[in-house]
């Protein structure tokens, strides 16, 4: 990460805790509670947090409980950004269910009639044993910050978007396995806060670059089919990596069949198992007629000449996709059309090798130790 040679900054978030800081990187922290400064800000805020919960099943309607949870939480987040209140503290108010002296603030600041008022309001008035079950499910939507860690990343310094946006920079997410189901709220709030300061910003010409490995684990985004589809048009570029579609079957549900149609290009490596992916594949590349000669012989065993004969067969089998070729991947254009494409080494490429390449001064120090 450190050694990396670009023209940029290279900054690290870890909201595991586990991963020490390289020299020459600077950790950045995330906090819903900034976007929730304004009342539409911690609705969108909160409908992140709703959707993770959901994890990213965006066809189910929204259900009883998480319709209600978002109408508490709400509120709630936009009274802790106007307190300057961490994340942490919120979190502990909901374990606690404590509202009462927020509606009061909220009530004093925009009166009676303002959205957040009247939400929290009827969220207070709802019959006991109900009212326990919103407050039940809206402690769930905040499970990714109940590790000291996560409550520490949230009260590092922000990342600065518009200075993030503005130049060729780097930010690394990171999570380790055993972290990553706890890790995902906030690495799914950064990086849809991101996606949509880049919307905001295209026409100045702010880019983002999401190359998400381990999409599914790590940064499963709720609404990827639409940052795909809608990003491209406005400044977002997504790289996407899967084992195999399994996972996004489990993660996205009924929406991962159409995985293969929303990106456009796609590349399959080897090693694929899952065979609900592989017959998807080969029944892509489709089939062909193939000649076959036969020979033709008398009563005798004679040869008397030959016959031609086509025969029907699968472009790529199902072995074919999962075993591959040495030294290939086989490429799926937007046409859908598929071909081996042969796999160059970064550090054999032109176009990447400076930046794999350490600047003088790194060098000499890597000597010196």
């Amino acid at each position: 990460m450190a050694r990396a040679r670009h023209d940029g900054a290279t900054l690290l978030f870890d909201p595991s805790g586990t991963v020490e800081t390289p020299l020459g990187v600077q950790r950045v922290g995330y906090s819903p509670v900034r976007q929730a400064l304004t009342w539409d800000g911690s609705v969108l805020a909160t409908r992140t947090l709703i959707d993770v919960a959901r994890r990213g099943r965006l066809e189910r309607s929204d259900d009883h409980w998480t319709e209600r949870a978002s109408a508490l939480v709400a509120p709630l987040l936009h009274a802790t950004a106007l307190r300057e209140d961490s994340l942490g503290q919120l979190a502990s108010r909901i374990d606690e269910r404590r509202a009462d002296d927020v509606l009061h603030e909220l009530t004093e600041r925009y009166g009676d009639l303002h959205p957040s008022v009247g939400l929290l309001r009827g969220v207070l008035a709802t019959e006991d044993r109900e009212r326990s079950g919103i407050w039940s499910t809206a402690s769930g939507l905040f499970s990714g910050v109940r590790t000291e860690a996560a409550r520490a990343s949230a009260r590092e310094a922000p990342l600065d978007v518009d200075a993030f946006l503005s130049g060729p920079h780097q930010l690394h997410v990171v999570a380790p396995s055993r972290h990553q189901m706890v890790c995902v709220p906030l690495v799914v709030g950064l990086i849809d806060e991101l996606v949509h300061a880049t919307y905001d910003r295209h026409d100045q010409g702010a880019r983002l670059l999401l190359a998400l490995d381990e999409l599914a684990n790590v940064a499963p985004l709720p609404r990827l089919a639409s940052v795909v589809s809608e990003g491209g048009g406005q400044g977002v570029l997504t790289l996407a990596c899967l084992q195999d579609l399994s996972q996004a079957r489990g993660r996205w549900g009924s929406s991962a069949e159409g995985f293969l149609s929303l990106f456009p290009t796609t590349v399959v490596l080897p090693g694929i198992a899952d065979r609900a992916t592989l017959e998807l594949l080969s029944r892509l590349a489709g089939r062909s007629h193939e000649p076959v000669t036969s020979l033709q012989r008398g009563p005798r065993g004679r040869r008397t000449g030959t016959a031609t004969s086509w025969v029907e067969r699968d472009r790529a089998s199902v072995a074919d996709m999962a075993h591959g070729r040495a030294g290939f991947a086989l490429g799926l254009a937007a046409d859908k059309s598929m071909q081996w494409v042969p796999l160059t080494p970064a550090h054999r490429d032109a176009r990447f090798r400076p930046y794999l390449e350490r600047s003088d001064r790194e060098a000499s120090r890597s000597r010196e130790r």
